[in-house]
């Protein structure tokens, strides 16, 4: 889930873009204002916004996208529902220390053109007793509290997200939908901070030290530059910065476990966890061998029985056709006597020797 935050200044220009027909626009929740047309809604803002006549960006728009993921095999009322929850606890998750969000107007519309759906919140930062409420590192916390409620409903976690589409070949999707020359470098700065997060995420927690994991890094075409004080048992790291394609980065700023003090205490574990980490690996490729000899030797003894009844059946033919040829044999012998053996001849009876006729 991604929650983008924007500050603007006009509550009907907001009201009308969330409220168009051609967004399928939906209504899914609302606090303080009607939501019966765009213009009802924007005067309902803007009365509660001139109790604050010389705040000028009272519009706070916060874009709620879930990816195609989280809304594929739900309808579109199950999603709606799910856009609502998302934007309740938003809601209440932002209502911190000098954010009273809980009272303050808000609305929350649903947009279901696309195949990421996503909701608009639009929130007054003049609250129903004329206090504004700050915006100070609001992107900031936005982005701890998308995090929070992904974890707790489940959702796709947008920074991992974000990796996956670094991993891949194609621009990201900020890379493709930029279309100023601003947005188009903080896509690539983006996109690469991404890609330095995925490098440190497979060498990080296998590297000893600063040197292993710049060698380990090198593969990945990303530098870092460590920051040092000089300590009198020699040069110590406070801080680190890495590098990729041109775009620098703190190690917070990739993520909180890559700062230079998380780093530290990886450095830490992988050397106490080495010679563990060693003996299992010992042992996984002594149980791979094993079971690699039990598995040819299971397959050699299967390729032996299978010549063995092919041998078999082999003799088998031969011995039918054997007995075929001698059965064919016998038959020819006893036709060869049939037709060679002589008929008997009838008896003739003699004639009389009387020298007279016979009466």
């Amino acid at each position: 889930m991604i929650g983008k935050v924007k500050i603007g200044k006009s509550f009907a220009g907001i009201c009308r873009y969330v409220l168009q027909e051609d967004k399928q626009a939906q209504v899914l929740d609302a606090e303080g204002v009607r939501t019966d047309s765009a213009a009802h809604m924007a005067q309902d803002f803007e009365f509660q916004q001139a109790q604050r006549p010389g705040l000028g960006n009272a519009v706070l728009h916060v874009a709620l996208a879930l990816p195609a993921e989280d809304a594929a095999g739900r309808s579109r009322e199950e999603v709606a529902e799910l856009l609502r929850q998302i934007g309740r606890a938003y809601v209440a998750k932002m209502d911190g220390e000098g954010k009273q969000w809980s009272n303050t107007q808000w609305s929350l519309t649903g947009h279901f053109d696309k195949d990421h759906p996503h909701a608009h919140l639009v929130v007054n930062r003049v609250d129903n007793y004329g206090k504004t409420i700050p915006d100070n590192f609001i992107g900031q916390e936005s982005r701890r509290v998308c995090k929070e409620i992904e974890a707790e409903m489940g959702l796709t976690v947008a920074e991992q997200r974000g990796r996956e589409q670094a991993r891949e070949v194609e621009k990201t999707h900020r890379q493709v939908t930029a279309k100023t020359p601003s947005a188009r470098r903080d896509a690539e700065w983006q996109r690469a901070r991404h890609e330095v997060g995925n490098a440190l995420k497979h060498t990080a927690p296998y590297s000893g030290n600063w040197e292993e994991l710049q060698a380990k890094l090198t593969r990945h075409g990303v530098q870092l530059y460590p920051s040092t004080h000089q300590k009198k048992d020699g040069p110590q790291v406070y801080g680190v910065v890495f590098e990729k394609e041109g775009h620098r980065f703190k190690g917070s700023e990739v993520a909180k476990e890559y700062s230079a003090s998380k780093l530290h205490q990886a450095f830490a574990q992988y050397q106490a966890q080495g010679s563990g980490l060693a003996q299992n690996a010992n042992q996984a490729a002594e149980t791979y061998d094993a079971g690699r000899a039990k598995r040819q030797l299971e397959a050699a003894e299967k390729l032996n029985r299978q010549f063995q009844e092919q041998a078999r059946q082999a003799q088998a033919r031969d011995q039918a056709r054997k007995d075929q040829e001698q059965e064919q044999a016998r038959k020819a012998q006893e036709q060869v006597r049939q037709v060679t053996k002589a008929p008997q001849q009838p008896q003739i009876p003699d004639r009389p020797r009387d020298g007279g006729m016979e009466i």
